[in-house]
């Protein structure tokens, strides 16, 4: 044991001695980190502390902006505030507090000592996103836990986004400094292992849980460094995302986008973007005049060579990957919100596809497509609506697209994982369908793509609404919560009978779930009118083709 861990053991006892005071008296509960002690605060109504915004590295500015994490390499004095939410980190469009000095972590305990630790990554295509976000509100999955008389301790961090996160260019590259935001990601897995048991938690007892882009980083996080096991974390539950991106080779995709902000804010020189002094002069800048640039570019994580080396789609037969048991699921009409727009004809749709989220689709896996998936709206999403009708306003095969698009951005990733980590990992993995539709959610829409997250969050934002099964909404989020809840545990969703857990909290009993197979592949589909468990068989031949290692590799994952 690392002295670190040791010294985070030895405190630990004086956190729960504080959060036994914070009971009785309401007074500010205290933590002790590596690093100094922190007040944070009570929520009476929830039985919970919250510490909020607390520091996890160096503020990455002058000299370290764009470069990897630094750990805080300082200790403080006294007692700190950690009562609010610190700042979001730099992006567009959004009434977040925003900064580059942003690179806290929120941690959200009830009372106990030992506890797990089931730590938040949010999504948001890697450009946007905050723990500050109300949908985002760990309270109410622990209050869960609580109810349950099972709590766990949900921990949550902000990382950098877009350029600030993922620039990318050669002398970033040659500093070795690329995806500087799945490193923040990672330096705050590295203090959670330090300080959690100053918290309550139990270190070896963390389970990582990810939504879109957010399931996409734990997944980058599986493959990192060619698979090694820093002990991290022991298990995932990763919705609506997994190994699939953009992750790029040729830096020369980016030669653009760095020649359009650099000539902007007066850092392009005649040398091109292989100049050495352009790095320099971005760091240079004042906050205001970088973010006032507002690249147009979508900055993606790059294979660097260190913490990704490759492809997941290459790593993968080599067994390059960190094994752990896995919850993961997709919502059913992940497509309506990933379909190339308006498309009228199969000539249409064939040239949206060529071009489509900066993908390198062939042709020639285009028209297998086309031969994999026929054209029957009969069969496409949304598919609650059963009847065959297409919808002008959106492209005579719109509903084509999304069949075939849903099945390439979300459905073929999940089962991929499904197979690799059930078969050659050797990993209990438990699969899930989400299946229940949000009242305001745009009929044409179904049960699209962050959907679940009101569910998953226990409607802290109030986004299920006054709708007629509102009740059974609420039933079927709690029995999501149980799920994660136990795969928190026990690494298994199914909860132990002792704990008569659909009765304690009122939730929708679910079936046993199953555990994946290769040979009986299986989804939970958590549907409201009741659960069920049914065949992970659903374009079978289609998700077939799009895992093999060709067409995963012109999907550049």
């Amino acid at each position: 044991m690392s002295a670190a861990r040791l010294l985070a053991t030895a405190v630990a006892a004086v956190a729960a001695l504080a959060h036994l005071v914070t009971a009785q008296t309401t007074s500010p509960p205290i933590a002790t980190t590596l690093n100094g002690t922190y007040q944070g605060r009570y929520l009476p109504e929830w039985d919970q502390d919250l510490f909020l915004g607390i520091p996890y590295a160096q503020p990455p500015l002058g000299d370290l902006r764009f470069r990897w994490p630094r750990s805080i390499n300082t200790s403080f004095e006294g007692v700190r505030d950690a009562s609010q939410y610190g700042y979001s980190c730099m992006q567009y469009h959004t009434t977040f507090n925003i900064s580059e000095d942003c690179l806290t972590i929120n941690v959200i305990r009830p009372a106990g000592t030992g506890l797990p630790v089931l730590v938040w990554i949010f999504g948001g295509g890697l450009y946007t996103g905050s723990t500050a976000d109300p949908q985002y509100n760990l309270s109410g999955i622990v209050k869960v836990s609580q109810d349950l008389g099972e709590p766990v301790i949900a921990v949550d961090m902000n990382y950098r986004l877009g350029m600030w996160g993922f620039l990318q260019m050669p002398s970033l590259v040659a500093e070795g400094s690329s995806n500087a935001g799945l490193l923040d990601q990672r330096l705050a897995l590295h203090w959670i292992q330090e300080n959690i048991a100053a918290f309550g938690g139990d270190p070896d007892r963390v389970v990582v849980y990810g939504e879109s882009a957010g399931a996409q980083s734990i997944a980058y996080q599986h493959f990192s460094y060619d698979g090694r096991d820093d002990g991290l974390y022991r298990g995932a539950i990763m919705e609506s995302g997994g190994p699939t991106g953009c992750q790029v080779q040729d830096l020369s995709w980016y030669a653009v986008g760095v020649e359009n902000l650099t000539r902007t804010v007066g850092c392009w020189t005649t040398s091109g973007w292989t100049s050495s002094t352009i790095l320099p002069c971005l760091r240079s800048l004042d906050q205001a005049t970088l973010f006032a640039a507002a690249p147009s570019l979508v900055w993606n994580p790059l294979i660097d060579g260190d913490f990704l080396t490759g492809y997941p789609s290459q790593l993968m037969p080599e067994g390059k990957f960190n094994a752990v048991p896995l919850l993961t699921g997709t919502n059913t009409d992940e497509g309506t919100g990933f379909s190339p727009s308006g498309p009228n004809t199969d000539e249409d749709l064939f040239h949206d596809f060529m071009w489509w989220r900066s993908y390198a689709l062939s042709p020639p896996t285009i028209r297998k497509f086309f031969e994999l998936y026929p054209d029957n709206p009969c069969h496409e999403p949304p598919f609650y609506i059963w009847n065959c009708s297409v919808f002008p306003s959106k492209g005579l095969e719109w509903r084509y697209g999304a069949l075939i698009g849903g099945d390439m951005v979300m459905h073929s990733g999940r089962r991929k994982m499904c197979e690799l980590y059930a078969g050659m990992a050797g990993q209990d993995v438990y699969s899930y369908r989400f299946d229940t539709r949000l009242w305001s959610e745009t009929a044409l829409y179904g049960v699209p793509h962050f959907d679940n997250v009101a569910f998953s969050f226990q409607n802290i934002s109030g986004l299920l609404g006054p709708s007629p099964t509102y009740d059974d909404d609420l039933r079927i989020a709690r029995s999501i919560a149980i799920s994660y809840i136990s795969f928190v545990h026990n690494l298994d969703p199914n909860p132990p009978a002792e704990w008569d857990a659909w009765n304690k909290v009122d939730a929708l009993p679910l079936p046993t779930w199953p555990k994946y197979s290769l040979d009986e592949p299986t989804n939970m589909v958590l549907n409201v009118t009741g659960p069920w468990v049914e065949p992970d068989t659903w374009s079978k031949e289609g998700i077939a083709y799009m895992n093999t290692y060709a067409v995963a590799r012109e999907l550049l994952a």
